[in-house]
């Protein structure tokens, strides 16, 4: 889904992190996320991944939200 490098794609991917039940599951999607967040800072479209992030941030879908509020705090 990360690969379709939209914010249709990036919410899918949220979506399933925040249902992950298994920590090597949440583990992986983690780690799929952190991969395309480096792919979007790499190609200089930081502001794009940052957008994607604020707009999710807005999701109806709670767990959605979180997820895009917690990769937009790094560190908190």
């Amino acid at each position: 889904m990360l690969e379709r490098r939209d914010l249709v794609g990036l919410r899918a991917v949220l979506a399933a992190l925040s249902w992950a039940e298994e920590w090597w599951t949440a583990d992986q999607l983690d780690g799929e996320v952190f991969a395309y967040q480096s792919w979007m800072i790499a190609d200089d479209r930081t502001d794009e991944f940052v957008d994607q992030l604020t707009r999710l941030a807005a999701d109806q879908d709670k767990g959605v939200r979180d997820e895009a509020l917690r990769l937009s705090r790094p560190g908190e």
